[in-house]
C-alpha cells in the first residue's frame, strides 16, 4: 500500500522529534551536577569567604583546597601586616633594604604598591603609616591629632622617598610602610593563582569586599556582586555580573569615629593628613584584585572630581558615590560598569 507524501512527512517529523527528545535527556542526564563548597571565616582583620563550584563528586577535594587557602592566607598575613612583631614586613620597617631574593612575595608587593602610588600621584601611598598611627587606625583606638601633630608627622611620609633598584627597594630607615590599602587584595591574587594551578576555574573569594570572580556560579551563570550603599547599610547600589573580574570596594562606612558631630575615617589623605574626600565610597573593576584595591584607596582619598577625572584618564572601570556640597548624594560610573 502507498503511502502519501503527507503522511511519510509527518513519520519523519515525529521520529525527528523523538530523537531531537532523547537527544537533549541525553545531554542533560551528562550534564554534570555542580554545587558550591563554601566556607567563611575571620582573617586579614575581616571576613573572608571562599567559594568553589565542581562537579558533586569533587566536593571534598575542594573543601581540602579551601582549607590549604586559608593556612596560606594565615601566612601572607604575617608576612604582610606591619603590625605583626616578627614579620616580614615589620622587619623591613626597622631597616634600609629589601634585596632581591630576600622575602620575593613581600618585595613584589611593595614595588607593585610603589608603582600604583606614582601612578595615583601619591594619592595611594603605601609609606602612610606614621599618619595611621598618629591617628590611632592601627590599633583600633583613633582620635581626632592636633594641627602641629599632623604638621609634624608629614614629613614622615612620602613613597617617593623609597627607590626601586637593580638590588631590589631601598628607603631611609624613618620611612615606614603600610600595605594595609593593598595586601588584602594581594591575597586574593595570590589565592587565586594557587586555585587556577589546582585545576579549578568556577571560585569567587571575598576578602571584606576585595573579591575575586572566576568563572561561572554554580548555575551556569556569572557571579553577581552587591555593591554596598554606603549610607543604608541594608540597601545596595546596585549589581554587577562578572566573570574573571576584581570587585573592590573602600567606603567610609568601613573604619571610621566621629567627633563634634563630624565624621573622620581611616582614609587618610597623604598630602594632608586629613580624612578630607567627598567621596563616601568608590568600586574598581579590574583584572587584579591588588591593583584593583589601590586604586579603589587612591580614587576615594583623590575625591570625586579628581577621581573621575583619573579613572577615564585612565580608562579604568569604576563607580563612585559622593556627595556634594548642599548634602546631595551623586554617582559616577564609566562606560563599562555596568555592562
Amino acid at each position: 500500500m502507498k503511502l502519501s507524501i503527507k503522511r511519510i512527512r509527518k513519520k519523519i517529523n515525529l521520529i525527528y522529534s523523538a530523537l531531537l527528545g532523547m537527544l537533549i535527556f541525553t545531554l542533560i542526564a551528562c550534564t554534570p551536577k555542580l554545587t558550591a563548597v563554601s566556607t567563611t571565616r575571620i582573617a586579614l582583620g575581616t571576613y573572608v569567604k571562599i567559594t568553589i563550584v565542581v562537579d558533586h563528586s569533587r566536593a571534598s577535594i575542594a573543601q581540602d583546597a579551601i582549607e590549604n587557602a586559608y593556612t596560606m592566607i594565615e601566612g601572607y598575613e604575617e608576612m604582610f601586616d606591619h603590625r605583626i612583631a616578627g614579620g616580614a614586613l615589620a622587619i623591613f620597617n626597622e631597616k634600609t633594604t629589601l634585596r632581591n631574593g630576600d622575602e620575593e612575595v613581600l618585595l613584589s608587593l611593595i614595588k607593585e604598591a610603589l608603582q600604583y602610588a606614582n601612578l595615583t600621584k601619591g594619592y595611594f601611598d603605601p609609606t602612610i603609616l606614621p599618619l595611621v598611627k598618629l591617628w590611632g587606625f592601627d590599633i583600633k583606638s583613633p582620635r581626632l591629632p592636633s594641627h602641629e601633630e599632623i604638621e609634624r608627622t608629614l614629613p614622615l611620609v612620602g613613597y617617593e622617598k623609597a627607590l626601586i633598584s637593580e638590588d631590589g627597594v631601598k628607603k631611609p630607615e624613618w620611612l615606614k610602610f603600610d600595605l594595609s590599602g593593598i595586601a588584602k587584595g594581594k591575597i586574593v591574587d595570590l589565592i587565586r593563582e594557587n586555585l587556577k594551578e589546582q585545576g579549578y576555574r568556577n571560585f569567587l573569594i571575598d576578602a571584606g569586599g576585595d573579591i575575586y570572580v572566576s568563572g561561572l556560579n554554580s548555575s551556569r551563570k556569572k557571579w553577581r556582586i552587591a555593591i554596598q550603599d554606603p549610607e543604608h547599610m541594608d540597601k545596595f547600589s546596585g549589581i554587577v555580573e562578572k566573570t574573571d573580574t576584581a570587585i573592590v570596594t573602600s567606603g567610609d562606612y568601613e573604619n571610621y569615629f566621629e567627633e563634634d558631630g563630624r565624621v573622620y575615617t581611616h582614609l587618610l589623605n597623604p598630602h594632608t593628613g586629613y580624612p578630607d574626600s567627598d567621596c563616601k565610597s568608590v568600586t574598581i573593576l579590574a583584572s587584579d584584585t591588588g591593583f584593583a584595591d589601590a586604586i579603589a584607596t587612591g580614587v576615594f582619598v583623590m575625591g570625586s572630581q579628581r577621581g573621575i577625572a583619573f579613572l577615564t584618564e585612565n580608562e579604568i572601570e569604576g563607580f563612585i558615590i559622593y556627595k556634594t556640597g548642599d548634602g546631595k548624594t551623586k554617582t559616577f560610573s564609566t562606560s563599562g560598569f555596568w555592562k
